[in-house]
């Protein structure tokens, strides 16, 4: 195991302490995607004509929660799949090994729907005007692809807590009560897959605001 996983190795800030810091990041992104779709950003009920001259309008802002709660929420998610995966790897090795995978997918799930949404973007702003027949299918082509993968359909983040979560609870790793609460964490992000309920998305985005803040102070937490 690295030593800087080591909380004893003194001089250097161990990488579970890091990792605590990401998950508080990561929780960061969340509620910045939260306050920015709920106050800053209010699409048209209109046509579809108008939902992409809004989205045109606002491209710059739409591009930055892409990469802000994709991007960047994917590369602090990657750090912290891999520390995870490294500290309790000697609990479980089949059952961490198998969290590990999915939240690898997870990582890059996320990233190509960051970067299918900004280059969606651009060539929207580039077709509107030029060929707006294009601009449609452009335009209902990224809602598939970005609620397929990441922001709709949260079944492959859902599999990594429901794993991440029974080997908490099997091992003690973590309080009884962060074991469950990951659990049902996982049991929300599974059951997206099966029901296309706004409201299970926002139960999942709000679980993982909780989540990531609970995670980040336990891991951050020097032992006694």
């Amino acid at each position: 195991m690295d030593t800087l996983i080591n909380d004893t190795n003194k001089g250097q800030i161990p990488l579970k302490q890091m990792a605590g810091a990401a998950f508080l990041g990561m929780a960061l992104c969340y509620i910045s995607l939260f306050v920015i779709y709920g106050a800053m950003l209010s699409p048209p009920e209109g046509g579809t004509a108008a939902k992409i001259a809004y989205l045109i309008e606002n491209k710059t802002l739409y591009n930055f929660t892409y990469v802000l709660g994709y991007v960047v929420f994917a590369c602090l998610l990657c750090f912290c799949v891999y520390v995870i995966g490294r500290l309790y790897c000697q609990e479980s090795p089949t059952a961490m090994a198998m969290a590990s995978l999915f939240g690898y997918f997870w990582v890059v799930v996320l990233l190509s729907t960051g970067m299918i949404g900004v280059s969606s973007h651009e060539l929207l702003a580039l077709y509107s005007v030029s060929n707006p027949e294009a601009a449609d299918v452009i335009y209902y082509t990224r809602i598939l692809l970005t609620e397929s993968l990441g922001g709709g359909i949260e079944f492959i983040g859902g599999v990594w807590f429901l794993l991440l979560g029974l080997v908490s609870w099997r091992h003690k790793l973590h309080s009884r009560s962060l074991a469950v609460f990951t659990l049902v964490k996982g049991a929300i992000g599974v059951a997206t897959l099966f029901s296309a309920e706004s409201l299970l998305r926002e139960l999942f985005g709000v679980t993982g605001i909780l989540w990531f803040i609970w995670m980040g102070i336990v891991m951050i937490k020097k032992p006694t």
